[in-house]
């Protein structure tokens, strides 16, 4: 049966799998045939499920481009709503035009000018209650309408975000969020202020716990409020779909009649009649209003359309455009308000731009600092330089964060200290790289970027300190650990910062309990190999053995030490002595590769404490009638002490440490004690 035809058999629609398998199992070489039936089948389900994928992917991408192209949809649906709305708004203007509108007498505008004191006087108001409006409040012609509590909820799942309280201007909404814990007349802080122009209020449904709440929409952003009662509710839509037409309808007849004199004059003068000479016979105006041009009356829409099309150049471009403009039009209450138009867009962009530097659970860390750049230099060309370096920081932090984070404890722990210093360090000197880019011109922003790595290099040290600084801590690990971070901190210094010695303070206290610790196990593991002391030469059994102990001791510093061997394999010093000088020069070594001048006394007294306990350890041997035999051969071990060990730490430290070091003179007099103590028993040193 041929490939096509199972398929074709397969996929009938009467297809009877109790009858296929009777047929298959009947008739010819039933072993053969079912071997051969079953790879023929096997390859058919392959095929299968290659061609399920590609449909499932072919399927995945189709579903994408719909979504994308319902985004657009939705978009332009908004659009066209708001169009659909000015155009209603205009038609309602036209009915209730009227040719017999005459201006009122002298009482009516006693009257007008005494209701502008008082909108003006209620709006000053506001600056006692609301923290932050001191440049709303400023714009000429700008007054309350109406005031209340709403709930803003979320337009997803419809959970409380905050309580607010709004007030609707002339030209705006304002929405503040209520102090807690406050002090003074301020009960509100500024939140947000939305334009009458571009916003549209829409009715919502009462579904589910959502009731009496309407939503406010301003390309691209959406917000749900609710009220605490139908009639509240009525009360908002009314106010705000009034508001909106008085707002709607003001700009349209002004900008009408600019557009009418132009057309006037435009029609009356030509400006290209060769008698024309200007001035004189023609009574035309001298100037014209500079804020009538096309491109700006635009702007609001060119911006919302650069800002959803995330073209954030092009958004930037147009606001530096338009403040070159501006800077060249005299003040006036028009200039004003329009200034602060513009500067409730700047701020709109700003914080989109905020918002995409913003650390996300569906955005990638990766990429380096470079991928916060476009956003980072946008914000600059605003004038926000201290909110991109603050924000530009923030994700930098997160990155690494997130670097560390996914870091392995696996391993020795000089391993995993090596992984961790790499990473924050090269994370350190890519952010300070990019840093000196961006902010190249901005020196007043370095101290920020000192200061936050300062705080990152604390919060390293407490990973660090985790796990070098672990209970029972070994110093030669301790130690291998922290010169691993000094040298990459060094690599700092490739930005022009210098970071050691923070560091350094910041491991202080780790170093200062390990070295405490190490030094009280040394002088408690002297205590228990001197119990077991024979007190006689070692023998290393073959010249081998003693030719490597002469070996190691020179790696650890004892240059000498073939001096104390004869017969080959015998060592004219005890096992204790030996396995004390091994200990204790690697405790100097490690303790001298630590050395900084704040650990001068640390270091001093533990080393000196150490020699001289063993140092009185040997000498209370000597001295103890017990051990009259073998009191030469352990003043062979104090002799070692004293002219191998202990001039050997002098040079040590003095080498490390910058100068002679006086309390280990002080370990002489211990052996003038021993001399006399051991004369008097009749013995001489």
């Amino acid at each position: 049966m041929a490939q096509s035809g199972i398929k074709q058999q397969l996929s009938d629609v009467f297809f009877d799998a109790d009858k296929y398998v009777r047929d298959i199992s009947s008739g010819g070489d039933g072993h053969k045939d079912l071997l051969d039936h079953r790879r023929r089948v096997q390859n058919l389900n392959d095929e299968t499920a290659v061609a399920m994928k590609k449909n499932v992917y072919k399927n995945y991408t189709q579903f994408i481009e719909t979504g994308k192209e319902i985004s657009l949809l939705e978009s332009e649906m908004y659009q066209l709503s708001h169009i659909l709305t000015e155009q209603k708004t205009l038609v309602g203007q036209f009915l209730d035009m009227s040719i017999s509108a005459a201006s009122d007498d002298g009482q009516s505008d006693d009257a007008s000018k005494k209701e502008k004191d008082e909108k003006k006087k209620t709006l000053t108001s506001l600056l006692e209650k609301v923290e932050g409006l001191t440049g709303i409040t400023e714009v000429p012609g700008r007054y309350l309408i109406h005031e209340g509590d709403l709930v803003e909820l979320e337009t997803n799942n419809f959970t409380e975000i905050a309580k607010v309280h709004a007030f609707l201007l002339n030209d705006g909404l304002l929405v503040t969020t209520y102090i807690p814990n406050r002090r003074g007349p301020l009960q509100y802080k500024f939140q947000r202020l939305f334009e009458l122009d571009n916003l549209a209020v829409v009715n919502a449904r009462d579904v589910g716990p959502v009731k009496n709440a309407f939503k406010v929409l301003m390309f691209p952003e959406q917000h749900m409020y609710q009220c605490s009662s139908p009639k509240i509710k009525r009360e908002w839509l009314d106010c705000l779909e009034k508001t909106k037409k008085l707002k709607t309808g003001s700009s349209s007849s002004g900008h009408k009649k600019d557009t009418i004199s132009e057309q006037y004059l435009n029609d009356t003068f030509d400006r290209s009649n060769p008698f024309y000479e200007g001035g004189g016979s023609y009574n035309v105006p001298s100037d014209t209003n500079p804020l009538q041009v096309d491109w700006l009356l635009e702007l609001p829409e060119d911006l919302d359309v650069c800002i959803a099309q995330r073209d954030f150049e092009g958004a930037v471009d147009l606001i530096e455009k338009t403040y070159d403009h501006i800077t060249t039009i005299p003040s006036s209450p028009a200039l004003k308000e329009f200034r602060a138009r513009l500067d409730h867009r700047v701020q709109q962009l700003t914080e989109v731009l905020i918002q995409e530097m913003e650390v996300t659970a569906d955005r990638s860390l990766r990429g380096g600092p470079g991928i916060t750049r476009r956003a980072v230099m946008q914000l600059i060309r605003l004038g926000k330089h201290t909110t991109a370096c603050s924000m530009f920081l923030k994700h930098r932090t997160a990155a690494i964060k997130l670097a560390v984070r996914k870091l392995k404890i696996e391993g020795a722990t000089s391993v995993y200290t090596n992984k961790l210093c790499s990473i924050f360090f090269t994370h350190l000197i890519e952010t300070g790289k990019e840093f000196q880019k961006a902010f190249a011109d901005k020196t007043g922003c370095f101290s920020a970027f000192v200061v936050w790595t300062k705080q990152e290099l604390q919060t390293f040290v407490g990973h660090f300190s985790n796990q070098a600084f672990a209970s029972k801590s070994n110093l030669d690990t301790v130690a291998e650990c922290i010169n691993i971070a000094r040298r990459h901190c060094q690599k700092i210094c490739n930005i022009g910062l210098d970071l050691s010695f923070v560091l350094d303070s910041l491991l202080l206290k780790g170093i200062r309990d390990t070295i405490r610790y190490n030094k009280d196990q040394l002088m408690e593991a002297v205590k228990h190999r001197i119990v077991d002391e024979k007190w006689r030469p070692t023998n290393m059994q073959n010249p081998h053995a003693a030719s490597q102990l002469a070996q190691e001791m020179v790696q650890y510093g004892i240059h000498n030490f073939n001096s104390q061997i004869y017969d080959k394999c015998w060592v004219s010093l005890s096992t204790g002595t030996i396995m004390f000088a091994k200990s204790y020069m690697n405790f100097l070594n490690n303790l001298m590769s630590l050395y900084i001048p704040e650990l001068y006394y640390d270091t001093v007294d533990s080393l000196n404490e150490v020699l001289k306990h063993y140092i009185e350890t040997l000498a209370s041997f000597a001295t103890n009638e017990r051990y009259m035999h073998e009191r030469e051969f352990i003043l062979k071990n104090v002799d070692f002490m004293f002219q191998t060990i202990v001039p050997l730490t002098e040079n040590k430290a003095k080498e490390v440490i910058g100068h002679q070091v006086r309390p280990f003179k002080g370990l002489y007099e211990e052996q003038k004690k021993i001399n006399a103590s051991v004369e008097s028993l009749g013995v001489l040193i």
